[in-house]
Protein backbone atom coordinates (compact mmCIF):
# COMPACT_ATOMS: atom_id res chain seq x y z
CA UNK A 1 0.00 0.00 0.00
CA UNK A 2 1.27 3.27 -0.72
CA UNK A 3 2.79 5.55 1.74
CA UNK A 4 1.22 9.06 2.45
CA UNK A 5 5.16 10.01 2.32
CA UNK A 6 5.46 8.32 -0.96
CA UNK A 7 3.38 9.32 -3.56
CA UNK A 8 5.39 8.21 -6.41
CA UNK A 9 4.19 4.57 -4.79
CA UNK A 10 0.29 5.83 -5.36
CA UNK A 11 -0.55 5.05 -9.08
CA UNK A 12 -4.57 6.20 -8.28
CA UNK A 13 -3.85 9.77 -7.15
CA UNK A 14 -3.10 11.11 -10.37
CA UNK A 15 -4.66 10.70 -13.72
CA UNK A 16 -2.80 9.94 -16.80
CA UNK A 17 -1.08 12.48 -18.29
CA UNK A 18 -2.40 14.44 -20.98
CA UNK A 19 -0.80 13.01 -24.33
CA UNK A 20 0.73 15.84 -26.90
CA UNK A 21 -0.67 13.68 -29.73
CA UNK A 22 -0.57 15.84 -32.89
CA UNK A 23 -3.74 18.01 -34.19
CA UNK A 24 -3.81 17.03 -37.77
CA UNK A 25 -6.66 15.41 -39.02
CA UNK A 26 -4.68 12.15 -40.50
CA UNK A 27 -3.14 11.09 -36.99
CA UNK A 28 -6.63 11.49 -35.46
CA UNK A 29 -8.14 9.02 -38.00
CA UNK A 30 -5.35 6.68 -37.81
CA UNK A 31 -5.51 6.46 -33.53
CA UNK A 32 -9.10 5.61 -33.75
CA UNK A 33 -8.95 3.47 -37.23
CA UNK A 34 -6.39 1.66 -35.11
CA UNK A 35 -8.78 -0.11 -32.47
CA UNK A 36 -10.26 -3.38 -32.58
CA UNK A 37 -13.56 -2.77 -33.30
CA UNK A 38 -12.98 -0.20 -36.10
CA UNK A 39 -11.27 -3.29 -38.12
CA UNK A 40 -13.65 -5.99 -37.03
CA UNK A 41 -16.84 -4.39 -37.48
CA UNK A 42 -15.33 -2.60 -40.90
CA UNK A 43 -16.38 0.99 -39.21
CA UNK A 44 -14.31 4.09 -41.01
CA UNK A 45 -12.77 6.07 -38.83
CA UNK A 46 -14.22 9.61 -39.98
CA UNK A 47 -17.23 8.07 -39.60
CA UNK A 48 -17.04 7.26 -35.96
CA UNK A 49 -15.69 9.76 -35.13
CA UNK A 50 -18.71 11.91 -36.75
CA UNK A 51 -21.21 9.82 -34.89
CA UNK A 52 -19.36 10.49 -31.65
CA UNK A 53 -18.43 13.96 -31.84
CA UNK A 54 -21.94 14.82 -33.60
CA UNK A 55 -23.82 12.68 -30.51
CA UNK A 56 -21.69 14.93 -27.90
CA UNK A 57 -22.29 18.10 -29.23
CA UNK A 58 -26.09 17.61 -29.13
CA UNK A 59 -25.31 16.80 -25.19
CA UNK A 60 -22.59 20.11 -24.55
CA UNK A 61 -24.03 23.81 -24.14
CA UNK A 62 -23.94 25.82 -27.17
CA UNK A 63 -20.43 27.52 -25.17
CA UNK A 64 -18.55 24.51 -24.51
CA UNK A 65 -18.99 22.60 -27.78
CA UNK A 66 -17.51 26.32 -29.73
CA UNK A 67 -14.94 25.78 -27.03
CA UNK A 68 -13.69 22.56 -27.61
CA UNK A 69 -13.72 23.37 -31.83
CA UNK A 70 -11.90 25.88 -31.08
CA UNK A 71 -9.26 23.63 -29.33
CA UNK A 72 -9.44 20.98 -31.83
CA UNK A 73 -7.43 22.60 -34.64
CA UNK A 74 -5.76 20.61 -37.76
CA UNK A 75 -9.04 19.43 -39.47
CA UNK A 76 -10.69 17.50 -36.08
CA UNK A 77 -12.54 20.34 -35.24
CA UNK A 78 -14.25 20.63 -38.57
CA UNK A 79 -15.78 17.32 -37.98
CA UNK A 80 -17.57 18.83 -34.92
CA UNK A 81 -18.32 22.17 -36.57
CA UNK A 82 -20.49 20.46 -38.94
CA UNK A 83 -22.29 18.75 -36.20
CA UNK A 84 -23.06 22.04 -34.79
CA UNK A 85 -24.10 23.30 -37.70
CA UNK A 86 -26.19 20.54 -37.69
CA UNK A 87 -27.92 21.02 -34.14
CA UNK A 88 -28.57 24.68 -34.69
CA UNK A 89 -29.64 26.44 -32.01
CA UNK A 90 -30.76 24.91 -28.97
CA UNK A 91 -29.18 24.23 -25.95
CA UNK A 92 -27.51 21.44 -24.52
CA UNK A 93 -29.71 18.03 -24.60
CA UNK A 94 -29.71 15.76 -21.30
CA UNK A 95 -29.04 12.16 -22.49
CA UNK A 96 -27.90 9.58 -20.61
CA UNK A 97 -25.27 7.09 -21.22
CA UNK A 98 -27.36 4.16 -22.24
CA UNK A 99 -29.30 7.00 -25.34
CA UNK A 100 -25.83 8.03 -26.27
CA UNK A 101 -24.59 4.70 -26.78
CA UNK A 102 -27.61 3.54 -29.10
CA UNK A 103 -26.96 7.33 -31.06
CA UNK A 104 -24.04 6.19 -31.83
CA UNK A 105 -25.06 2.70 -32.67
CA UNK A 106 -27.38 3.52 -34.63
CA UNK A 107 -25.70 6.35 -36.69
CA UNK A 108 -23.05 3.50 -37.75
CA UNK A 109 -25.65 0.98 -38.42
CA UNK A 110 -23.80 -1.50 -35.46
CA UNK A 111 -24.86 -3.61 -32.71
CA UNK A 112 -25.66 -1.52 -29.48
CA UNK A 113 -22.78 -3.60 -27.53
CA UNK A 114 -20.12 -2.14 -29.83
CA UNK A 115 -21.30 1.28 -29.31
CA UNK A 116 -18.82 1.80 -26.21
CA UNK A 117 -15.96 0.17 -27.62
CA UNK A 118 -16.46 3.04 -30.76
CA UNK A 119 -17.27 6.06 -28.24
CA UNK A 120 -14.13 4.83 -26.15
CA UNK A 121 -12.13 4.88 -28.98
CA UNK A 122 -13.03 8.38 -30.15
CA UNK A 123 -13.10 9.88 -27.22
CA UNK A 124 -9.59 8.72 -26.04
CA UNK A 125 -8.61 10.44 -29.36
CA UNK A 126 -9.86 13.56 -28.70
CA UNK A 127 -8.95 13.70 -24.70
CA UNK A 128 -5.45 12.61 -25.76
CA UNK A 129 -5.05 16.20 -27.82
CA UNK A 130 -6.56 18.82 -25.21
CA UNK A 131 -5.58 20.40 -22.35
CA UNK A 132 -6.82 18.68 -19.03
CA UNK A 133 -8.90 22.08 -18.18
CA UNK A 134 -11.24 21.38 -21.80
CA UNK A 135 -11.87 17.93 -20.30
CA UNK A 136 -12.63 18.38 -17.61
CA UNK A 137 -15.22 20.91 -18.76
CA UNK A 138 -16.48 18.38 -21.13
CA UNK A 139 -16.65 15.56 -18.70
CA UNK A 140 -18.84 18.26 -16.20
CA UNK A 141 -21.29 18.43 -18.55
CA UNK A 142 -21.97 14.83 -19.30
CA UNK A 143 -23.83 12.50 -16.95
CA UNK A 144 -20.87 10.58 -14.23
CA UNK A 145 -21.33 7.07 -16.10
CA UNK A 146 -20.59 8.80 -19.55
CA UNK A 147 -18.07 11.15 -17.57
CA UNK A 148 -16.22 8.19 -16.66
CA UNK A 149 -15.77 7.41 -20.87
CA UNK A 150 -14.27 10.87 -21.27
CA UNK A 151 -11.96 11.59 -18.41
CA UNK A 152 -8.65 10.60 -18.46
CA UNK A 153 -7.94 7.29 -16.34
CA UNK A 154 -6.81 7.51 -12.45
Amino acid sequence: MASPHNPSQDTHAVPVKERDESLELQPFLDEIQSDAVMHSQGLDAREAASAVLCTLARRLSDGEDVKLYRTLTGGIGAILGACSVHRGPSRARRIGRDEFMSDVADHLNIKIDQAPRVVAAVFTAVRDRIPEDEVAAVASQLPADLADYFRRPM
